[in-house]
Formats: structure tokens, sequence, C-alpha cells
């Protein structure tokens, strides 16, 4: 059985449990949906880290969102883009 779960409280329990926690990419199993359609999320605990995943993913040119909940700051990028969210899915299914 599936849980829902909020992304800010995804984060909050990754990051509670982690002294240094890395950047993150939320959706690569295709379970991650945004209005019932898939979607990506990076997430990194700083500008640079998730500036970097957006690079690495080709969608530096996202806006970056800034979060803050429950003490905690993080950056995050949404991919929505079909295509671009199907390839990302295909690339860590492939490794």
């Amino acid at each position: 059985m599936y849980k829902t779960i909020t992304e800010q409280d995804w984060v909050y329990k990754y990051i509670s449990n982690k002294k240094d926690p890395l950047p993150v990419v939320l959706g690569t199993k295709g379970t991650w949906t945004g209005n019932r359609k898939p979607m990506i999320i990076l997430i990194g605990f700083t500008m640079v880290d998730v500036l970097v995943l957006g690079d690495i993913y080709g969608v530096s040119h996202h806006p970056v969102r800034k979060m803050i909940t429950k003490d905690i700051t993080y950056y995050a990028i949404n991919i929505i883009d079909k295509r671009k969210v199907k390839e990302i899915i295909d690339d860590w299914n492939a490794e």
C-alpha cells in the first residue's frame, strides 16, 4: 500500500536522518505526480546543488523554488515536460 506524502514531508523525513544530506532526484520510479501527471523534482540543500542537478538533467533554465519548512531550507526544480520526465526515468532504469 502506498501512502501519499507531500514533498515537504518527504524532505523533512529525509534530512532528519542524515548528517550531511546529498541532493536528491524525486520521481525516478514514475510514482511522483502533480495533477496526476508524472513529474521529477530535483532537490538540493544549497542553490549550487540544485543548479548543478539542473545542468546534469538539462533543465537549468527552469525556475528554482526556495522552500522553507519546519526549520529546513531547500531548493527545488520541477520537471513536468512529459518527454523529459520519461527520458530521466528511462535513464535511471538503465543503470
